[in-house]
């Protein structure tokens, strides 16, 4: 099984939306912002993520973000083995 993160840099605000007159700014130009595979392929494609958030919920799509953007990859293996015992 193999894992990847993305880890974007912010380039334009994200502010949360809460149905009132108050959009605090939830990540600010040059915060990091970490992503799985599925949504970095979404946003790739050019789509518009909604998160829900503390008092409502975040918008953001690829133009908040940096073009460069950094991964790291895990890859887990499962399986079983001998200890070598003797009857």
């Amino acid at each position: 099984m193999r894992h990847i993160e993305y880890t974007l840099k912010v380039k334009k605000e994200i502010q949360e939306t809460s149905g009132g007159n108050i959009h605090p700014v939830v990540f600010q130009i040059g915060d990091a912002f970490t992503v799985d595979e599925p949504t970095f392929l979404n946003l790739q494609s050019g789509e518009t993520i909604k998160r829900f958030w503390q008092f409502g919920s975040i918008e953001f799509d690829k133009y908040n973000f940096e073009n460069e953007v950094s991964f790291t990859a895990v890859t887990i293996e499962y399986g079983t083995r001998k200890l070598g015992q003797r009857k």
